[in-house]
Order: structure tokens, then C-alpha cells, then sequence
């Protein structure tokens, strides 16, 4: 019996010795990992030697440090528990640690706990050191900051992007068209080997689509750099992105890349030849909707200390202005980045670590007043954390904003989150105009340039979009009481001009907007077109209010970001109908321009009119003549598209005019020799006749019927009849008649058996009140 306890024993001694020798290994293995700054690998082997037993304050202070390295804010929050350990155990720790677990506190916002801890950093550092003490001082009021700013929290609903969009490795600088629709992002990926950098993590910019309320998975938008890449900024309509593009030996600067169909972007170009400098970092950027002023950050030379916001504006020459710096108003002595300039060109966002900061980076809003800016206002928590919250955008209608965020329940990294505004901090009063041009024959878009003139700046070039080559949908953004002309280049038809007349409202409308192009052919000859214009549009305030709640409801439900069979569940239980109803109403909402039906009968919000160009009339073919994009357009007279909808609204159908039978019954017949289409003199004096009443009465037209013989094949004698009727419609155009007032046919062989040779091979001329035949039409 002695001699197995005494076996125990042993065997018990030699297992402790083992393990110390294996817990001082872990230890010294964790020390060298941290001597060389490799702190993710030297945590879990300090947490193994704590596990083991070790009470060293000093092993609990490097393994605080170790989870304060980390990227994490989940992570680094945890170095808490150690530092308090240490401080509380240790005598020789370092001043500073109160500092950083005064840190730690913040971001944890534990903000009484961070005050103290400053205070008493405060307290422990030397007096003479001005920059110690600058640093406690501004980190209390930072503290004081956060305090203040939590304790009246905004109206602001905050919520965090799912897997879809957010990873575990970080995702930032969100930047959104102004109608939702498509949202591009920079990521932080592991190096594949892709570039020629030895980062171990690279960026790249991802895009993703808004399709019926959800997100579409996001793909990689390929651009061929050997260094990062990163979104900078987005134009309003999405077809432009800006983008930052670093060097090996450049900091980075700014450039621009168009879409160029399907998933396909152009080559990056520059901005402007004056926004780039070659030793100092341009890093992100914003642009006007009417494309004239660019807002962006940099750390050139000048400024107000580290990265500050300067603006840009295009000149009537072409050129840009040298970059202007805001001032002392907006940027500070610590970093100013990620300026967005909200549509209604007033409201600027951006980033800030100064100002009123209530911890790493916080989100700011400055207003044009007059010619100034207002003092930047912190956009008050939750929006703003203890952490970094920074890449603000502001969706047109004011409903919905985007931005990024290291907040405590992340999926790593930064994420992606957005807010949904309170409907009375949300209403902007701005319009956005959602359209659509297709080829009515073939129902597809085709490539389109829209030039837009402000008529009251002396006609001057306010912006060029281009539609999606894919779609032909195009997004405007205009400011209230404002007139605007769309000058329209569409390939294969001739440039033409729409007016849009933009009311003086005091709140968001949205206008969808279908424009359809056809050709008007004689025989085929184009001999003018048709644009039709088709409007869905809001009349009322209230309307407009309740349409985007709903639709921005819907994207919530369709988004998964609301648990739907619940709700559901909830109304059932209630028996809510109406609730019921709307609720399967928001599941099944669609994205407006895709779905609005432009059929005028089916839908009461339609509003169309129509306009007839013949390139032949003397009144239509006094082309405009616009100075645009540096070069000179001839433009078909001004479609008054407002106007125009109203008249013809208002316009009852023509009665047919009270002509004279005798008059109507005046007709002609021309004979052609065999095979030919020759008009021969001796027929002129019977149409100038015919002309002769026309002239008298503007509602008559002329109606030309051509026949063949049926000797020859089907194909021949409609061809032989065409030309027939063309050398007579040649004739009466060239006399003055305008072809809007000529009907003309060939029919091919005539189909009476009865009739002679001779008889088959003619030209039949009637007089035709036009009046009767549009209303027939």
C-alpha cells in the first residue's frame, strides 16, 4: 500500500514539473512573439501560462496589449480585465497604461471608468510636458463629449448589413446613388498574390445592386492596378464612380472610371489635371449631381493640419479652379476625410477625429448658409460611437443615409450600416427625375447623351448625363423653381430638345419619366420622327410622403431586416386586414422605374403628350443651334414638354373641317408608260390644280395611291408602284406641300380583273381632309 501512494506521489511531482516546464515554455514563447510585435500569435500562448496559474502583472499588462493590437473592437475591449489587473497588482507599470485602459473604457463606453482613468493619467504625467498634457486633456473632453451626446440620443434607427454584405474582414467607405439603386464599397481582402505590395491584406472595390429591396451578391469591379484600389465617391445616376488609386512611392490620388455596360467599367481617367499632387494623398471625394464642383480630402501643403476638405468648380471655359481649402469653419487641426455633398449642394458630411469628437472618428454636418458654412454639428449618437464611425452618404429624398463603423458587434473590421431617418428630418425639397428612352419600333434603349442647359444662366451647360447603355435609364436631381432644357442625342434620330419645368415645392417629388423615339418614313425615307413623353408623377405632398414610407418599408421587409413571418403572425392574431394587406403589399413592391406602368389607360398618374417633327416643314426646320460640352448642337425646335401635356390634355378630338364635297371629290390620275415611273408634264396642270386647293384651305392633304400592271412578279410590281407614287409625292413636296400633309401608298398590281393594261399602270390623287384621317387614327 506504501508503495503505491508513494508512486502516486511521484508520478503526480514529475507531472507538475512537466507542465511548469511546458507553462514557462508557452511564457517565453509568448515573450518572443511580443518582443516582436507578432501580438496575435503571443495571446493564447500568455492566456495558456494565466490559465496555468501565472500572477505576474506584468504577463496581464502584455496580454492587455496583445488584445489591444487586435483590429477588433470585440477584441480589444477585452485587454480591460488585464490592465486592471495589472494596475491593481503591479508597482512598476507604466504611466501610460492608464491611458490606454482610459481608452479602452471609451470604446467600451464605459465613460465614467474613462474619465477616471484619464484624469488620474493626467495626474501621474509630468506638467512640464504640454503634449502629455494636451493629450489627457483632449481625451476628458472627448469623454465629456460622448456623455453629453449619449445622453439625448437621435431619433435614428441604426442597422447593421447582414453576410451579405459585411465578413469578417472589413468593409467601409459605402457610397449609394441618390435613387438606392446601386451601392459600390471598398474591402479588405487577403493578398493572393494579386499586386506587387507585401501587405498581407489588400483593397478592392465591390458593387452590388438594389433589385425589388434586396442587395444583390457583390462582385469584384475589376480594375487593373498593381496597388489598392478604393471607392472615393459615386455620381448621383450611378453610371460614375471615384476612385482611389495608391502607388509604390505615391500616396494616392483620385480618378474616375464610367460605366460602360453590363458589368463592364471603363479604364480609370483623372478627375482634373489640378485635384492630384505627387507627394501628398488625395483620398476621397465627392461630386455635385450637375457635375460642377468636386469636394475632396487631401494633405497637401496649406491646410489646417493633417487631412483637410478643398473644393473644385468647372468653369464656363472648361477648365477647373485651383482647389480651394473650406477653412477653419469646416476642417481642423486634426483630420478631415470623406466629404459627401448631399444633392441638394448645401448640406456637406464628413469625417472628422477633431471637432467635437466623442471618440475616433465621428461623422459631421456643416450647412451653407449665405456664402459660409455653418459650424460642423456632430451627428449625435447612435450614428456616432466611441469607436470609428466615418464615409457618410445621404440617399436624395433625406430618408436613408450609409456609413461605415468598428462599433462593438461588428462582423470584423469595419461594417456596413445604415440609418432610416425620421420622416420630418428626411424631407428634402428636390426632384428626381427617373426615365427611360427606348426606339418605340424595337422597344430597346439605344446609345444616348442628355446635355442639360439652365435656361436662366444664358443657356450655359449644367451637366452631361449618360444613360445606361443597358436599360436607357437615366437619373436626374434638379433643385425647386427651376428651368431646365434636356438637348437630346440619341443614335439615330436627330438631336431633340425637352423642357422641364421644375416647381417650386417644399418637399421630395419623384417624376418617372418614359421617352419613346420613332421614325417617320415615307417608302423608306426618313422624313422626320416622333418623340412621345410619358410622365408618372406625385401632385400632392401627402402622396409623395406616403409613397417613399412605403417603399422604403418595403425594402426593409424584402431586406430580411424585419421578421416578417412574425409581424405576420402578430396581424393574424389581431385579425388586422388592413394590416394584413399591407404588409403582402410591401412583400410584393417593386422597384418603381422597372415597374411603372406607363399605359395611359390602365394608369390615371399618366400624364403623355406628343410631338411630330418633319424634317421637310419650313417652320420645324429651324434648328436650335446650343453651345454644349465645348461644342456647338443643332437641336429640333423645343418640345415645351409641360405645356404641351396640358393642351393636349385639355384638348377635346378635332371635329373634320366644313369643306366643300365638290372640293373633296377633285381627285387625278396620272398614266405611266410600261415599266416606268417617269412623271410626264403633260399631268402637271391637273396637280397644280389639286395644289391650288390646298392652298386655299390648310386642312386638306393629299392622298397618292400607286398601281402596276400584273404582268410583272408581286415583288416587282410593288416595287414599280412605290416609285410611281414617289415621282408624284416628289412633285407636289417640291411645289411646297409639306410632307406631313401627304398620305402615300404603292399597292403593287391593281386587284380589279376587269381593268386594262394601261389602267393598272397609274397614280390616283384625292384631296383628304387631314382632320378626318387623325381622326380615324
Amino acid at each position: 500500500m506504501t508503495r503505491k501512494v508513494n508512486l502516486l506521489y511521484w508520478l503526480l511531482f514529475f507531472s507538475a514539473v512537466a507542465l511548469q516546464a511546458q507553462d514557462s515554455k508557452s511564457l517565453a514563447d509568448a515573450e518572443h512573439y511580443f518582443s516582436v510585435r507578432s501580438y496575435d500569435v503571443a495571446l493564447p500562448k500568455f492566456l495558456a501560462a494565466i490559465q496555468a496559474g501565472e500572477k505576474s502583472p506584468l504577463v496581464y499588462y502584455k496580454t492587455g496589449v496583445c488584445y489591444q493590437k487586435s483590429p477588433e473592437t470585440d477584441e480589444q475591449i477585452k485587454s480591460i480585465p488585464y490592465f486592471e489587473y495589472a494596475l491593481k497588482n503591479g508597482k512598476d507599470m507604466p504611466t501610460s497604461l492608464y491611458y490606454d485602459l482610459g481608452t479602452m473604457y471609451l470604446k467600451d463606453e464605459n465613460l465614467q471608468n474613462a474619465v477616471q482613468s484619464f484624469t488620474k493619467f493626467r495626474e501621474l504625467s509630468s506638467k512640464a510636458d504640454k503634449k502629455i498634457m494636451a493629450q489627457a486633456d483632449e481625451a476628458i473632453q472627448t469623454c465629456h463629449n460622448a456623455i453629453a451626446l449619449m445622453s439625448v440620443p437621435r431619433n435614428f434607427k441604426v442597422t447593421h448589413f447582414n453576410s451579405i454584405i459585411n465578413t469578417k474582414y472589413t468593409e467601409y467607405n459605402p457610397v449609394v446613388s441618390a435613387d438606392e439603386s446601386v451601392m459600390a464599397y471598398t474591402a479588405l481582402r487577403p493578398n493572393t498574390g494579386k499586386t506587387r505590395t507585401g501587405d498581407k491584406f489588400i483593397e478592392e472595390i465591390y458593387i452590388t445592386y438594389n433589385i425589388n429591396g434586396a442587395w444583390s451578391e457583390p462582385k469584384v469591379v475589376p480594375i487593373a492596378h498593381d496597388y489598392n484600389v478604393g471607392t472615393a465617391g459615386i455620381s448621383a445616376d450611378g453610371q460614375k464612380m471615384l476612385i482611389f488609386m495608391g502607388g509604390a512611392s505615391d500616396p494616392g490620388g483620385l480618378f474616375q472610371i464610367s460605366k460602360a455596360g453590363g458589368d463592364a467599367w471603363s479604364k480609370p481617367s483623372l478627375l482634373t489635371p489640378t485635384l492630384n499632387t505627387p507627394k501628398y494623398l488625395e483620398s476621397t471625394a465627392s461630386i455635385t449631381p450637375d457635375g460642377k464642383t468636386i469636394y475632396f480630402a487631401s494633405d497637401r501643403l496649406g491646410g489646417q493640419g493633417g487631412l483637410d476638405i478643398y473644393k473644385t468648380t468647372l468653369q464656363a471655359n472648361g477648365s477647373w479652379t485651383n482647389p480651394v481649402n473650406l477653412g477653419p469653419e469646416v476642417n481642423s487641426k486634426a483630420n478631415e476625410d470623406a466629404p459627401f455633398i448631399h444633392p441638394d449642394q448645401k448640406t456637406l458630411f464628413f469625417t472628422s477625429d477633431g471637432h467635437n469628437s466623442m471618440g475616433g472618428r465621428d461623422i459631421f454636418v456643416t450647412r451653407m448658409v449665405g456664402t459660409k458654412w455653418t459650424s460642423p454639428e456632430n451627428m449625435g449618437y447612435p450614428v456616432n460611437t466611441t469607436v470609428n464611425d466615418n464615409y457618410f452618404t445621404l440617399i436624395a429624398d433625406g430618408t436613408r443615409a450609409y456609413f461605415s463603423s468598428d462599433r462593438k458587434g461588428g462582423m470584423g473590421g469595419q461594417d456596413i450600416y445604415y440609418i432610416d431617418l425620421p420622416a420630418e428630418s428626411a424631407n428634402i425639397p428636390l426632384t428626381m427625375i427617373k426615365g427611360k428612352i427606348l426606339n418605340a419600333e424595337t422597344g430597346k434603349p439605344m446609345p444616348t447623351k442628355i446635355y442639360l442647359i439652365d435656361n436662366e444662366t444664358d443657356k450655359k451647360l449644367d451637366f452631361v448625363y449618360d444613360p445606361d447603355p443597358e436599360t436607357g435609364n437615366y437619373l436626374v436631381i434638379l433643385p425647386p423653381s427651376k428651368n431646365y432644357d434636356m438637348v437630346i442625342e440619341s443614335e439615330g434620330f436627330l438631336p431633340y430638345t425637352l423642357n422641364i419645368n421644375i416647381p417650386n415645392q417644399t418637399y421630395f417629388y419623384e417624376l418617372y419619366q418614359m421617352v419613346s423615339l420613332k421614325t417617320i418614313k415615307q417608302f423608306d425615307v426618313v422624313v422626320g420622327q416622333e418623340v412621345q413623353v410619358k410622365n408618372a408623377f406625385y401632385d400632392t405632398d401627402s402622396d409623395v410622403k406616403a409613397d417613399l414610407r412605403k417603399t422604403h418599408e418595403a425594402k426593409l421587409v424584402q431586406g430580411g431586416n424585419v421578421d416578417v413571418y412574425d409581424m405576420m403572425l402578430d396581424l393574424m392574431a389581431a385579425q388586422d386586414k388592413d394590416g394584413i394587406n399591407y404588409l403582402s403589399d410591401l412583400i410584393q413592391m417593386k422597384d418603381p422605374i422597372e415597374e411603372v406602368n406607363f399605359n395611359e389607360k390602365e394608369n390615371s398618374r399618366i400624364e403623355m403628350a406628343t410631338r411630330t417633327y418633319y424634317y421637310d416643314e419650313s417652320d420645324e426646320s429651324k434648328f436650335e443651334q446650343k453651345q454644349v460640352d465645348g461644342k456647338t448642337i443643332f437641336s429640333l425646335p423645343t418640345f415645351m414638354v409641360n405645356e404641351e401635356i396640358m393642351k393636349q390634355k385639355g384638348q377635346t378630338a378635332k371635329k373634320a373641317s366644313v369643306i366643300d364635297k365638290a372640293v373633296l371629290a377633285k381627285s387625278a390620275k396620272i398614266y405611266f408608260d410600261a415599266g416606268k415611273s417617269d412623271l410626264k408634264a403633260q399631268y402637271n396642270a391637273q396637280l397644280d390644280g389639286i395644289l391650288a386647293e390646298l392652298n386655299k384651305n390648310p386642312d386638306l392633304g393629299i392622298e397618292i395611291l400607286g398601281f402596276a400592271s400584273a404582268e410583272g412578279t408581286e415583288e416587282m410590281n410593288r416595287d414599280l408602284s412605290n416609285k410611281r407614287a414617289i415621282s408624284v409625292l416628289d412633285y407636289i413636296n417640291h411645289k411646297g406641300v409639306v410632307r406631313r400633309r401627304i398620305v402615300a401608298k404603292g399597292y403593287g398590281a391593281t386587284k380589279d380583273q376587269s381593268a386594262s393594261k394601261e389602267e393598272g399602270r397609274r397614280v390616283e390623287v384625292h384631296i383628304v381632309d387631314l382632320n378626318a384621317l387623325s381622326e380615324i387614327k
